[in-house]
């Protein structure tokens, strides 16, 4: 009979690789250097002679090489990024023109932002749990394909109140995306390499924040805002398609999963590990961990769970005031919609030069040092940001420099505390984990569409930019109280690595 499962998988192996294993080997370290065994990687198990072997899924892919299939999982997975990041940039480059459009006034659209920032911590706190319960890929695909459909089917309002409602069950599915996303991405990568594959992954959203700005200077003056919402949605359309053809589940989801035990060798083989078929395969993690929530505070990570909380509060305070009202400033200001395009695009790409590097640099300075240096850049460049006058007759150039370096501390500092996310918490409640502290982070978010128009109106741009400094700085102390850091490396010379089996640092 015809297993259009491992008919899934082989395409992943076969095509998917042959496409996307260049492009994540560039960005990462290069074609990666395969320990061989044998005939193939190394395993690890713990047999005598008259029992099968039993191999241990968290310790064979934690200590194991970075194999192309597992570094296609990062591409697969950046491509979720990329339509989530542009499905949910397109609501504020749109704002300028649906107020000429409709006729309504700008704090109308603080409603329409705030519930689907809020519709966003719903999902992203439901969507982890789901993710948990169901499967990383499960998640990620479905939440996908909704915010897709939700976007498309926003060209049809005709006032901010179907609009507000459409975009709280798009916010849900774009909430939901992230902690699936990041719990994958983490599941099939070895420990050493987690920081950097996290990092490459996570930098794909302000990519698609920075490609919504590229495409609305184009679209918007040409086909208006509903063209911007009709390619966006047609776009994560497409993704979700090509995940549900290419994308495997996760192995460390799979080894919970008794009746899907041939999925799980064939996703492993793929990741050139020899296993034998009459192996126990089993996670040691998964087996001692409580799948429950109540393990987010548990003895000895409650502090943590707490601090990642403010942490992603106030990262996405800042960010999403970006997002949302920047470009409503600048049109404010007197610069036209292709001026606000490209002052979010200038943004954004700040977010993805910081994303790429944040993930090198924290592995070879550790989660903390770099905390100290997001403080103090990413204050700085916003109250560079306070004092600069905003006039269209002395151009964007330096104010949209100002964006470049503003944008690439804020990523840093969101890759910062995904990574943080995605490291203190076991397997049975990672996605759960990442999903909580993301969807506290969202009511952030949410706080952000009132606390940006208030601190515009009340101090117009200097009172905006003071309100991200401090949303930065308050942020970056609360991920430097997390006691489960990932240390530097003390490793005299050569590449900067973790060790086979990393020690998480604890104050």
């Amino acid at each position: 009979m015809f297993n259009f499962q491992l008919f899934r998988l082989s395409f992943a192996g076969k095509v998917g690789e042959l496409l996307l294993y260049n492009f994540v080997c560039t960005l990462a370290f290069g074609p990666e250097k395969q320990s061989q065994t044998g005939l193939g990687r190394k395993i690890h198990h713990m047999s005598d002679a008259n029992t099968p072997p039993a191999v241990n899924i968290a310790a064979l892919i934690d200590d194991g090489d970075w194999a192309g299939y597992q570094k296609l999982i990062v591409a697969l997975a950046a491509l979720a990024f990329i339509v989530d990041g542009l499905a949910n940039h397109v609501l504020g480059l749109a704002i300028p023109a649906l107020i000429a459009d409709w006729g309504e006034q700008r704090d109308a659209f603080a409603k329409v932002a705030a519930l689907s920032m809020a519709g966003v911590g719903i999902g992203a706190v439901c969507g982890g749990a789901l993710g948990d319960r169901f499967g990383r890929r499960f998640g990620l695909i479905l939440s996908i394909a909704v915010f897709g459909a939700a976007t498309l089917v926003a060209t049809l309002a005709v006032n901010t109140h179907q609009l507000m409602w459409i975009r709280f069950i798009d916010g849900l599915a774009l909430g939901a995306a992230i902690p699936n996303g990041a719990a994958l991405v983490s599941e099939f990568t070895p420990a050493k390499r987690r920081p950097i594959a996290i990092a490459l992954g996570m930098v794909f959203i302000p990519v698609g924040g920075f490609l919504s700005g590229v495409l609305g200077s184009f679209v918007l003056p040409v086909l208006g805002w509903k063209g911007l919402f009709l390619i966006a949605g047609a776009l994560s359309m497409g993704v979700s398609a090509l995940l549900f053809a290419a994308l495997p589940e996760s192995p460390r989801f799979l080894s919970r999963c008794k009746d899907r035990r041939k999925e799980l060798l064939t996703v492993l083989r793929r990741c050139k590990y020899e296993i034998a078929d009459d192996a126990e395969l089993i996670d040691e993690e998964a087996t001692t961990a409580s799948a429950s929530v109540k393990e987010l505070f548990g003895a000895g990570i409650r502090r943590d769970t707490l601090a990642l909380w403010i942490a992603f509060f106030f990262c996405l305070l800042g960010a999403y005031a970006v997002f949302s009202w920047v470009p409503t400033m600048l049109s404010e200001r007197g610069f036209n919609l292709a001026q606000t395009s490209a002052g979010m695009t200038a943004y954004n790409l700040g977010g993805c030069i910081g994303g790429v590097f944040s993930g090198w640099i924290i592995i070879s300075i550790g989660t903390r040092n770099i905390s100290y240096i997001i403080g103090v850049g990413g204050v700085l460049s916003a109250l560079l940001l306070a004092i600069l006058p905003l006039d269209p007759r002395a151009g964007l150039l330096v104010p949209a420099i100002a964006l470049v370096v503003m944008g690439v501390f804020s990523a840093g500092l969101h890759n910062l505390v995904y990574t943080l996310a995605a490291t203190i918490y076991p397997p049975t409640v990672k996605a759960t984990g990442v999903g909580a502290a993301a969807g506290l982070g969202r009511l952030g978010a949410v706080a952000s569409s009132f606390a940006g128009t208030i601190a515009l109106t009340a101090g117009g741009s200097t009172g905006y930019f003071v309100l991200i400094a401090v949303s930065t700085m308050i942020s970056v102390t609360a991920a430097a109280f997390v006691s489960r850091q990932i240390p530097p490396n003390r490793e005299p010379g050569g590449t900067p690595l973790f060790a086979k089996t990393p020690a998480l640092e604890r104050n």
